[in-house]
């Protein structure tokens, strides 16, 4: 099979992770950074980069199989690079240019570049390939990088799961909204959550989830709908985590308060720091106050409550 190399250059100090999210807007699978130096790619969608302050630019790759592939994404592409200005960004040194590879020449090779997460002192992401021994008290969650995204390496999902870190606590009840590759919910799981239902529009992210979870033997049982949002979900549950975008989000956010149980907590990422206060305020007018945000590489991830509950426990974070 031959595949079409979309690459996006960008200046060193423009935010590597705005460029991937448009390339995956436009039907990228999965993306690879790389700097000037052209041995270096860190990996296949959002790894933890580092020297990019003394290179000139940056490169942003996305793959397409050929006979999907049309000049319309290119095209679409472009206009949406074009439409950050309106966020406040500078794309004027930002080029575009494609280019015609074989099969061999990529569809394993970023695996050497993926590695073990350390999202905290006792959580690791592993990719499925990777013999990893576990330290001591060290929880590992399986995954198969492979067509998925959100698998650690991006700053949303990164944060995402310091978040649940810090909240879960004994929450009994998760709605895993956008899940993507499930990993979210793998973790929720072997934080001790045994309720927990993961939805994603996507037909493809519901099957990647799928997979993910058989890799981990705990989560075999947690079930993955194709669906919008929460549209038709019945039931309320003690956490609710969604890592989609911020528009996405805003149309999200009047559905919350019917689908959360009293004391509970909602984690919403995939937000911009641009759309950040957007998002704040949105909150805000349905009942909830963000207690807690972690910024990482342009991006936000909100930890909300109930502004009762909040009062009533005078800011603090408790479970």
């Amino acid at each position: 099979m031959k595949w079409i190399k979309v690459s996006v250059e960008i200046p060193n100090n423009f935010d590597e992770e705005i460029i991937s999210d448009v390339l995956m807007n436009v039907g990228a699978q999965g993306t690879e950074i790389i700097d000037n130096d052209e041995s270096s790619v860190h990996s296949k969608y959002g790894e933890v980069y580092d020297n990019h302050e003394q290179l000139p630019f940056v490169t942003v790759n996305a793959y397409f199989d050929e006979d999907n592939f049309s000049d319309k994404i290119v095209d679409n592409l472009t206009e949406e690079i074009n439409n950050l200005t309106n966020f406040g960004f500078d794309v004027t040194n930002i080029s575009v240019k494609q280019t015609l590879m074989d099969d061999a020449d990529w569809e394993n090779n970023w695996k050497e570049y993926y590695h073990p997460i350390h999202i905290s002192r006792y959580l690791t992401v592993v990719p499925q390939w990777v013999n990893y021994e576990t330290q001591n008290n060290e929880t590992t969650i399986i995954m198969d990088p492979g067509k998925s995204f959100g698998t650690g390496t991006h700053p949303t999902t990164f944060t995402c799961m310091q978040a649940l870190e810090l909240i879960l606590g004994d929450a009994e009840s998760m709605y895993d909204v956008g899940t993507g590759s499930g990993i979210l919910s793998i973790q929720a799981r072997k934080l001790g959550v045994k309720d927990i239902t993961a939805f994603d529009l996507d037909p493809e992210a519901v099957e990647a989830a799928k997979e993910n979870l058989k890799l981990n033997s705990d989560c075999t049982d947690i079930p993955v709908y194709e669906n919008s949002l929460l549209d038709g979900v019945k039931g309320k549950v003690d956490v609710i985590v969604a890592n989609i975008l911020a528009d996405i989000i805003m149309k999200f956010v009047p559905d919350i308060e019917s689908h959360l149980n009293p004391d509970g907590f909602v984690i919403l990422s995939g937000i911009i720091n641009e759309k950040e206060q957007q998002i704040t305020e949105s909150m805000e007018e349905h009942g909830f106050g963000v207690i807690e945000v972690f910024h990482l590489k342009g991006w936000s991830t909100l930890i909300c409550k109930r502004i009762e509950n909040i009062e009533a426990q005078n800011g603090a974070i408790l479970r």
